[in-house]
Protein backbone atom coordinates (compact mmCIF):
# COMPACT_ATOMS: atom_id res chain seq x y z
CA UNK A 1 0.00 0.00 0.00
CA UNK A 2 1.64 3.18 -1.00
CA UNK A 3 2.00 5.84 1.67
CA UNK A 4 1.01 9.32 0.38
CA UNK A 5 2.81 11.27 3.43
CA UNK A 6 5.91 9.61 2.91
CA UNK A 7 8.00 11.02 0.16
CA UNK A 8 8.30 8.19 -2.81
CA UNK A 9 12.02 6.84 -3.22
CA UNK A 10 14.04 8.29 -6.08
CA UNK A 11 13.01 5.30 -8.65
CA UNK A 12 9.86 6.11 -8.30
CA UNK A 13 9.94 9.82 -8.47
CA UNK A 14 12.08 8.79 -12.02
CA UNK A 15 8.93 7.26 -13.00
CA UNK A 16 6.86 9.67 -12.15
CA UNK A 17 8.98 12.34 -13.96
CA UNK A 18 8.47 9.49 -17.28
CA UNK A 19 4.74 9.40 -16.77
CA UNK A 20 4.21 13.03 -16.42
CA UNK A 21 5.95 13.81 -19.95
CA UNK A 22 3.86 10.86 -21.79
CA UNK A 23 1.00 12.12 -20.26
CA UNK A 24 1.81 15.80 -21.32
CA UNK A 25 2.26 14.61 -25.08
CA UNK A 26 -1.95 13.70 -24.38
CA UNK A 27 -2.73 16.55 -23.07
CA UNK A 28 -0.93 18.08 -26.43
CA UNK A 29 -3.10 15.74 -28.78
CA UNK A 30 -6.67 16.33 -26.02
CA UNK A 31 -5.92 20.63 -26.24
CA UNK A 32 -8.13 20.19 -29.66
CA UNK A 33 -9.83 17.74 -29.14
CA UNK A 34 -11.58 18.28 -25.53
CA UNK A 35 -11.72 20.17 -22.81
CA UNK A 36 -12.77 18.38 -19.78
CA UNK A 37 -10.87 15.52 -20.50
CA UNK A 38 -7.77 17.80 -21.17
CA UNK A 39 -8.99 19.07 -17.33
CA UNK A 40 -8.87 15.75 -15.98
CA UNK A 41 -6.05 14.55 -17.35
CA UNK A 42 -4.20 17.94 -16.36
CA UNK A 43 -5.84 16.97 -12.65
CA UNK A 44 -4.10 13.35 -13.14
CA UNK A 45 -1.09 15.30 -14.07
CA UNK A 46 -0.92 17.84 -10.85
CA UNK A 47 -1.49 14.82 -8.60
CA UNK A 48 1.82 13.20 -9.85
CA UNK A 49 3.90 15.87 -9.66
CA UNK A 50 2.31 17.09 -6.10
CA UNK A 51 3.50 13.41 -4.87
CA UNK A 52 6.79 13.64 -6.75
CA UNK A 53 7.96 16.11 -4.07
CA UNK A 54 11.30 18.07 -3.83
CA UNK A 55 9.67 20.81 -5.56
CA UNK A 56 12.56 22.79 -5.00
CA UNK A 57 14.76 20.06 -6.43
CA UNK A 58 12.82 20.15 -9.75
CA UNK A 59 11.48 23.65 -9.48
CA UNK A 60 14.53 25.60 -9.34
CA UNK A 61 15.74 25.10 -13.02
CA UNK A 62 12.32 26.65 -14.34
CA UNK A 63 11.95 29.72 -11.92
CA UNK A 64 15.57 30.39 -12.94
CA UNK A 65 14.29 31.15 -17.02
CA UNK A 66 13.57 34.86 -17.84
CA UNK A 67 10.11 33.24 -20.09
CA UNK A 68 9.02 31.51 -17.19
CA UNK A 69 9.59 35.05 -14.85
CA UNK A 70 7.63 36.63 -17.75
CA UNK A 71 4.34 33.98 -17.23
CA UNK A 72 4.73 34.70 -13.49
CA UNK A 73 4.67 38.40 -13.62
CA UNK A 74 1.53 38.77 -16.03
CA UNK A 75 -0.08 36.65 -14.08
CA UNK A 76 0.40 38.32 -11.08
CA UNK A 77 -0.28 41.54 -12.64
CA UNK A 78 -3.89 40.50 -13.53
CA UNK A 79 -4.44 39.01 -9.76
CA UNK A 80 -3.16 42.70 -8.45
CA UNK A 81 -6.07 43.42 -10.24
CA UNK A 82 -8.45 42.00 -8.20
CA UNK A 83 -7.45 44.24 -5.67
CA UNK A 84 -8.93 47.01 -6.78
CA UNK A 85 -12.22 45.17 -8.67
CA UNK A 86 -16.02 45.60 -7.87
CA UNK A 87 -16.85 42.42 -9.93
CA UNK A 88 -15.40 40.16 -7.96
CA UNK A 89 -16.98 37.16 -9.81
CA UNK A 90 -16.13 38.10 -13.12
CA UNK A 91 -12.45 39.16 -11.76
CA UNK A 92 -12.62 35.15 -10.75
CA UNK A 93 -13.90 33.87 -13.75
CA UNK A 94 -10.75 35.84 -15.57
CA UNK A 95 -8.11 34.50 -13.26
CA UNK A 96 -9.64 31.35 -13.70
CA UNK A 97 -9.01 31.20 -17.23
CA UNK A 98 -5.61 32.23 -16.91
CA UNK A 99 -4.14 29.93 -14.84
CA UNK A 100 -2.48 28.63 -17.88
CA UNK A 101 0.46 31.34 -17.43
CA UNK A 102 1.43 29.31 -14.58
CA UNK A 103 1.80 26.15 -16.25
CA UNK A 104 5.37 26.59 -17.77
CA UNK A 105 6.67 26.51 -14.30
CA UNK A 106 5.37 23.20 -13.50
CA UNK A 107 5.94 21.46 -17.37
CA UNK A 108 9.66 22.84 -17.06
CA UNK A 109 10.04 20.64 -13.61
CA UNK A 110 9.69 17.31 -15.37
CA UNK A 111 9.99 18.12 -19.16
CA UNK A 112 12.67 15.92 -20.88
CA UNK A 113 14.13 17.24 -24.42
CA UNK A 114 13.62 13.65 -26.03
CA UNK A 115 9.81 14.32 -25.44
CA UNK A 116 9.57 17.83 -27.31
CA UNK A 117 8.63 16.43 -31.17
CA UNK A 118 6.21 14.14 -29.97
CA UNK A 119 4.84 16.77 -28.06
CA UNK A 120 4.27 19.08 -31.45
CA UNK A 121 3.37 15.76 -33.04
CA UNK A 122 0.97 14.95 -30.68
CA UNK A 123 -1.03 18.35 -30.68
CA UNK A 124 -0.62 17.64 -35.07
CA UNK A 125 -2.77 14.55 -34.88
CA UNK A 126 -5.11 16.33 -32.15
CA UNK A 127 -5.80 18.60 -35.40
CA UNK A 128 -6.18 15.84 -38.08
CA UNK A 129 -8.75 14.12 -35.89
CA UNK A 130 -10.73 17.28 -35.42
CA UNK A 131 -10.36 18.05 -39.48
CA UNK A 132 -11.07 14.26 -40.48
CA UNK A 133 -14.35 14.78 -38.08
CA UNK A 134 -15.25 17.87 -40.22
CA UNK A 135 -14.85 16.27 -43.03
CA UNK A 136 -17.17 13.56 -41.97
CA UNK A 137 -19.80 16.27 -41.01
CA UNK A 138 -19.58 18.58 -43.99
CA UNK A 139 -20.31 15.99 -46.76
CA UNK A 140 -23.15 14.44 -44.27
CA UNK A 141 -21.60 11.09 -43.42
CA UNK A 142 -22.13 12.33 -39.21
CA UNK A 143 -24.54 14.70 -38.53
CA UNK A 144 -24.44 17.88 -37.04
CA UNK A 145 -25.03 17.36 -33.57
CA UNK A 146 -23.94 14.00 -31.59
CA UNK A 147 -25.19 12.55 -28.36
CA UNK A 148 -24.70 9.49 -25.96
CA UNK A 149 -27.65 9.20 -24.21
CA UNK A 150 -27.33 12.12 -22.18
CA UNK A 151 -23.71 13.20 -22.96
CA UNK A 152 -23.22 15.80 -25.83
CA UNK A 153 -20.20 14.83 -27.83
CA UNK A 154 -20.17 17.52 -30.29
CA UNK A 155 -23.06 19.88 -31.64
CA UNK A 156 -21.88 22.40 -34.52
CA UNK A 157 -23.60 23.70 -37.63
CA UNK A 158 -24.23 23.41 -40.92
CA UNK A 159 -22.61 26.49 -42.58
CA UNK A 160 -19.12 25.81 -40.11
CA UNK A 161 -18.63 22.13 -39.23
CA UNK A 162 -16.03 22.45 -36.26
CA UNK A 163 -17.04 19.59 -33.96
CA UNK A 164 -14.68 19.89 -30.77
CA UNK A 165 -14.10 23.70 -30.95
CA UNK A 166 -14.82 27.16 -31.82
CA UNK A 167 -14.76 27.67 -35.63
CA UNK A 168 -12.17 30.72 -34.84
CA UNK A 169 -10.04 27.83 -32.94
CA UNK A 170 -10.91 25.14 -35.55
CA UNK A 171 -9.23 27.20 -38.42
CA UNK A 172 -6.51 29.08 -36.05
CA UNK A 173 -5.69 25.40 -35.11
CA UNK A 174 -5.16 24.25 -38.96
CA UNK A 175 -3.24 27.32 -39.44
CA UNK A 176 -0.73 26.52 -36.41
CA UNK A 177 -0.11 22.95 -38.12
CA UNK A 178 0.30 24.30 -41.31
CA UNK A 179 2.83 26.35 -40.54
CA UNK A 180 4.85 23.65 -38.29
CA UNK A 181 4.54 21.36 -41.44
CA UNK A 182 5.93 23.97 -43.68
CA UNK A 183 8.22 24.53 -41.83
CA UNK A 184 9.69 21.50 -41.49
CA UNK A 185 9.45 21.08 -45.05
CA UNK A 186 11.13 23.68 -45.56
CA UNK A 187 14.14 23.52 -42.89
CA UNK A 188 14.66 20.20 -42.03
CA UNK A 189 16.47 17.80 -44.67
CA UNK A 190 16.58 14.38 -43.01
CA UNK A 191 12.68 13.73 -43.12
CA UNK A 192 11.91 10.62 -44.90
CA UNK A 193 9.51 10.55 -47.88
CA UNK A 194 6.67 9.45 -45.98
CA UNK A 195 6.39 12.59 -44.06
CA UNK A 196 7.09 14.75 -46.64
CA UNK A 197 4.03 13.06 -48.64
CA UNK A 198 1.48 13.39 -45.17
CA UNK A 199 2.83 16.96 -44.78
CA UNK A 200 1.45 18.16 -48.33
CA UNK A 201 -1.43 16.11 -48.13
CA UNK A 202 -2.03 17.27 -44.39
CA UNK A 203 -1.50 21.03 -45.39
CA UNK A 204 -3.90 20.50 -48.74
CA UNK A 205 -6.55 19.01 -46.78
CA UNK A 206 -6.49 21.92 -43.82
CA UNK A 207 -6.61 24.89 -46.53
CA UNK A 208 -9.14 23.08 -48.07
CA UNK A 209 -11.23 22.46 -44.90
CA UNK A 210 -10.24 25.95 -43.63
CA UNK A 211 -12.14 27.53 -46.49
CA UNK A 212 -15.51 26.18 -45.20
CA UNK A 213 -15.23 26.71 -41.59
CA UNK A 214 -16.17 30.47 -41.05
CA UNK A 215 -13.43 32.34 -39.12
CA UNK A 216 -12.10 35.27 -40.18
CA UNK A 217 -9.32 35.52 -37.60
CA UNK A 218 -8.39 31.93 -39.27
CA UNK A 219 -8.24 33.34 -43.11
CA UNK A 220 -6.07 35.89 -42.02
CA UNK A 221 -4.01 34.13 -39.68
CA UNK A 222 -3.22 31.50 -42.45
CA UNK A 223 -2.01 34.36 -44.61
CA UNK A 224 0.21 35.54 -42.02
CA UNK A 225 1.75 32.98 -40.95
CA UNK A 226 2.95 31.53 -44.22
CA UNK A 227 4.30 34.66 -44.73
CA UNK A 228 6.46 34.12 -41.26
CA UNK A 229 7.63 31.14 -42.19
CA UNK A 230 9.23 31.91 -45.49
CA UNK A 231 10.65 34.67 -44.03
CA UNK A 232 12.41 33.28 -41.44
CA UNK A 233 13.06 29.62 -44.13
CA UNK A 234 14.55 32.35 -46.61
CA UNK A 235 16.13 35.33 -44.37
CA UNK A 236 19.16 35.84 -46.59
CA UNK A 237 17.12 35.74 -49.86
CA UNK A 238 13.81 36.90 -48.70
CA UNK A 239 13.11 39.08 -51.65
CA UNK A 240 13.79 36.46 -53.82
CA UNK A 241 10.94 34.51 -53.36
CA UNK A 242 8.70 36.81 -51.52
CA UNK A 243 6.81 37.66 -54.65
CA UNK A 244 6.12 34.36 -55.96
CA UNK A 245 5.07 33.75 -52.03
CA UNK A 246 2.47 36.51 -52.20
CA UNK A 247 1.31 35.51 -56.00
CA UNK A 248 0.82 31.65 -54.61
CA UNK A 249 -1.42 33.13 -51.49
CA UNK A 250 -2.88 35.91 -53.46
CA UNK A 251 -4.05 32.60 -56.15
CA UNK A 252 -5.47 30.64 -52.90
CA UNK A 253 -7.31 34.08 -51.20
CA UNK A 254 -8.91 34.10 -54.94
CA UNK A 255 -10.16 30.88 -54.94
CA UNK A 256 -11.35 30.80 -51.90
CA UNK A 257 -13.42 33.89 -52.43
CA UNK A 258 -15.23 32.64 -55.66
CA UNK A 259 -15.65 28.85 -54.78
CA UNK A 260 -16.20 28.89 -51.29
CA UNK A 261 -19.45 30.36 -50.31
CA UNK A 262 -17.98 30.31 -46.40
CA UNK A 263 -15.16 32.56 -47.36
CA UNK A 264 -17.23 34.99 -49.73
CA UNK A 265 -19.63 35.48 -46.83
CA UNK A 266 -17.81 35.84 -44.56
CA UNK A 267 -15.64 38.38 -46.30
CA UNK A 268 -18.71 40.61 -47.58
CA UNK A 269 -19.99 40.16 -44.50
CA UNK A 270 -16.89 42.27 -43.26
CA UNK A 271 -17.06 44.91 -45.64
CA UNK A 272 -21.29 45.35 -45.25
CA UNK A 273 -20.43 45.89 -41.56
CA UNK A 274 -17.82 48.22 -42.06
CA UNK A 275 -20.23 49.83 -44.67
CA UNK A 276 -23.01 50.31 -41.89
CA UNK A 277 -20.33 51.81 -39.10
CA UNK A 278 -19.22 54.16 -41.59
CA UNK A 279 -22.68 55.35 -43.76
CA UNK A 280 -25.13 54.86 -40.69
CA UNK A 281 -23.43 55.21 -37.48
CA UNK A 282 -24.82 51.25 -36.69
CA UNK A 283 -22.73 48.73 -35.06
CA UNK A 284 -25.50 46.00 -34.87
CA UNK A 285 -23.35 43.23 -36.33
CA UNK A 286 -20.78 41.14 -35.53
CA UNK A 287 -17.92 42.96 -36.41
CA UNK A 288 -19.59 46.15 -35.72
CA UNK A 289 -20.23 45.41 -31.62
CA UNK A 290 -16.36 45.19 -31.48
CA UNK A 291 -15.38 48.11 -32.90
CA UNK A 292 -18.13 49.86 -30.86
CA UNK A 293 -17.35 48.22 -28.07
CA UNK A 294 -13.44 49.60 -28.73
CA UNK A 295 -14.46 52.86 -29.37
CA UNK A 296 -16.46 53.40 -26.24
CA UNK A 297 -13.84 51.59 -24.69
CA UNK A 298 -10.97 53.90 -25.31
CA UNK A 299 -12.48 56.40 -23.28
CA UNK A 300 -11.95 54.51 -19.71
CA UNK A 301 -8.90 53.46 -20.47
CA UNK A 302 -7.99 57.18 -20.93
CA UNK A 303 -9.62 57.71 -17.25
CA UNK A 304 -7.54 54.57 -16.07
CA UNK A 305 -4.41 54.41 -18.10
CA UNK A 306 -1.99 53.25 -15.77
CA UNK A 307 -3.67 50.60 -13.39
CA UNK A 308 -6.61 50.23 -15.39
CA UNK A 309 -10.22 49.42 -13.72
CA UNK A 310 -9.74 46.27 -12.15
CA UNK A 311 -9.40 42.34 -13.37
CA UNK A 312 -13.26 41.96 -13.00
CA UNK A 313 -14.87 45.86 -13.89
CA UNK A 314 -13.76 46.18 -17.98
CA UNK A 315 -16.98 45.42 -19.19
CA UNK A 316 -19.04 47.10 -16.72
CA UNK A 317 -16.77 50.27 -16.71
CA UNK A 318 -17.73 50.16 -20.55
CA UNK A 319 -21.17 49.44 -21.02
CA UNK A 320 -21.68 52.52 -17.89
CA UNK A 321 -20.48 55.08 -20.47
CA UNK A 322 -22.13 53.69 -23.87
CA UNK A 323 -25.03 56.46 -25.01
CA UNK A 324 -28.59 55.06 -25.64
CA UNK A 325 -28.59 55.03 -29.38
CA UNK A 326 -25.80 52.02 -28.97
CA UNK A 327 -27.50 50.85 -25.92
CA UNK A 328 -27.58 47.01 -27.87
CA UNK A 329 -23.37 47.30 -27.52
CA UNK A 330 -24.69 46.41 -23.75
CA UNK A 331 -26.16 42.67 -24.24
CA UNK A 332 -24.23 40.36 -22.84
CA UNK A 333 -26.01 38.08 -25.47
CA UNK A 334 -24.42 39.32 -28.31
CA UNK A 335 -20.90 40.81 -26.68
CA UNK A 336 -19.66 39.63 -23.27
CA UNK A 337 -16.03 40.09 -23.79
CA UNK A 338 -13.86 42.76 -25.23
CA UNK A 339 -13.05 40.76 -28.38
CA UNK A 340 -10.02 42.48 -28.39
CA UNK A 341 -6.84 41.02 -25.74
CA UNK A 342 -5.05 44.67 -26.36
CA UNK A 343 -7.83 46.68 -24.99
CA UNK A 344 -9.24 44.24 -22.36
CA UNK A 345 -5.66 44.29 -20.78
CA UNK A 346 -5.56 48.14 -21.07
CA UNK A 347 -8.87 48.36 -19.26
CA UNK A 348 -8.70 45.58 -17.33
CA UNK A 349 -4.87 46.42 -15.82
CA UNK A 350 -4.17 49.45 -17.83
CA UNK A 351 -0.11 50.44 -19.15
CA UNK A 352 1.58 48.76 -16.05
CA UNK A 353 -0.22 45.32 -17.34
CA UNK A 354 0.31 46.16 -20.65
CA UNK A 355 4.14 46.86 -20.04
CA UNK A 356 3.88 43.39 -18.24
CA UNK A 357 2.68 41.51 -21.56
CA UNK A 358 5.30 43.31 -23.83
CA UNK A 359 7.88 41.82 -21.42
CA UNK A 360 6.73 38.75 -21.58
CA UNK A 361 6.59 38.64 -25.72
CA UNK A 362 10.13 39.91 -25.37
CA UNK A 363 11.25 37.71 -23.16
CA UNK A 364 10.04 35.24 -25.44
CA UNK A 365 11.10 36.43 -28.98
CA UNK A 366 14.88 37.26 -27.59
CA UNK A 367 15.51 33.94 -25.62
CA UNK A 368 18.34 32.13 -27.16
CA UNK A 369 18.93 29.41 -25.15
CA UNK A 370 17.98 26.73 -27.61
CA UNK A 371 18.10 25.51 -31.04
CA UNK A 372 17.11 27.55 -34.32
CA UNK A 373 13.99 25.38 -35.56
CA UNK A 374 12.54 25.47 -31.90
CA UNK A 375 13.53 29.49 -31.59
CA UNK A 376 11.51 29.44 -35.09
CA UNK A 377 8.85 27.60 -33.95
CA UNK A 378 8.64 30.29 -30.78
CA UNK A 379 8.58 33.12 -32.71
CA UNK A 380 5.87 31.07 -35.24
CA UNK A 381 3.28 31.25 -32.38
CA UNK A 382 4.14 34.46 -30.45
CA UNK A 383 3.43 36.11 -33.94
CA UNK A 384 0.71 34.33 -34.17
CA UNK A 385 -1.10 35.12 -30.77
CA UNK A 386 -0.17 38.68 -31.58
CA UNK A 387 -2.81 38.29 -34.45
CA UNK A 388 -5.48 36.05 -32.94
CA UNK A 389 -5.37 38.88 -29.63
CA UNK A 390 -6.99 41.36 -32.27
CA UNK A 391 -10.44 39.32 -32.39
CA UNK A 392 -9.73 37.80 -28.59
CA UNK A 393 -8.45 34.65 -29.17
CA UNK A 394 -5.97 33.88 -26.16
CA UNK A 395 -8.13 33.87 -22.81
CA UNK A 396 -9.82 30.69 -24.04
CA UNK A 397 -9.32 26.86 -23.27
CA UNK A 398 -7.63 26.28 -26.74
CA UNK A 399 -5.17 29.11 -27.53
CA UNK A 400 -3.51 30.29 -24.10
CA UNK A 401 -3.45 26.60 -22.86
CA UNK A 402 -1.67 25.29 -26.80
CA UNK A 403 0.76 28.31 -26.93
CA UNK A 404 1.93 27.45 -23.05
CA UNK A 405 2.15 23.91 -24.01
CA UNK A 406 4.64 24.76 -27.44
CA UNK A 407 6.99 27.52 -25.10
CA UNK A 408 7.40 25.08 -22.86
CA UNK A 409 8.42 22.78 -24.92
CA UNK A 410 10.44 24.78 -26.90
CA UNK A 411 12.74 26.40 -24.41
CA UNK A 412 12.91 22.68 -22.55
CA UNK A 413 16.52 21.85 -22.17
CA UNK A 414 16.90 18.59 -19.62
CA UNK A 415 17.35 15.71 -19.64
CA UNK A 416 16.43 13.79 -16.72
CA UNK A 417 16.97 10.04 -15.69
CA UNK A 418 14.07 8.34 -17.64
CA UNK A 419 13.58 5.82 -19.94
CA UNK A 420 12.40 7.33 -23.52
CA UNK A 421 10.95 4.48 -26.21
CA UNK A 422 10.92 5.67 -29.64
CA UNK A 423 7.44 5.57 -30.97
CA UNK A 424 6.28 1.84 -31.69
CA UNK A 425 2.97 0.06 -32.10
CA UNK A 426 2.52 -1.37 -28.45
CA UNK A 427 3.36 2.82 -27.47
CA UNK A 428 0.88 4.23 -29.39
CA UNK A 429 -1.77 1.26 -28.54
CA UNK A 430 -1.02 2.48 -24.85
CA UNK A 431 -1.54 6.31 -26.10
CA UNK A 432 -4.90 5.72 -27.55
CA UNK A 433 -6.48 3.73 -24.31
CA UNK A 434 -5.43 5.96 -22.45
CA UNK A 435 -6.73 9.13 -24.55
CA UNK A 436 -9.89 7.38 -24.67
CA UNK A 437 -10.37 6.74 -21.01
CA UNK A 438 -9.95 10.46 -20.58
CA UNK A 439 -12.17 11.01 -23.19
CA UNK A 440 -14.66 9.36 -21.42
CA UNK A 441 -13.99 10.63 -18.19
CA UNK A 442 -14.53 13.95 -20.04
CA UNK A 443 -17.94 13.75 -21.56
CA UNK A 444 -19.14 11.91 -18.05
CA UNK A 445 -18.16 14.62 -15.88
Amino acid sequence: MINIFKSPSQNIKDKITLWLNHLLVLYAFLIPINNNAKSSLFFTMLVLFLYRRDYWFYLKDAFSNKIVQAFLIFYLLNALGMLYTDNISYGKSHMDKIKYLLLPLMFLSFLDIRYVWRIVAAFVFGMLTAEIFSYLIHFGALPYEFDIGKYEIWKTKIFSPAPFMHHSAHNVGLALVIAILLYNLLNKKNISTLVKVFSLIFMTTATINMSFIASRTGYILYIFIILVVIILTFRKKIFKVMASTIIILSIISTLAYNYSNTVNYRVNQTIDSIEKIVNNDNYKTSVGLRIGFAKYSLDVIEENLLFGVGTGDHMDEVHAIIPKKHEYIKNNDLISKPHNVYIQILLQIGLVGMIGFIYLIYSILSYNNTTRDKKDIMIIFTLAVLVFMLPGMLYDIFSLPLFVVFISAMIANKEYNIKYNKMNRNLLFKYIIFVILFLIIGITR
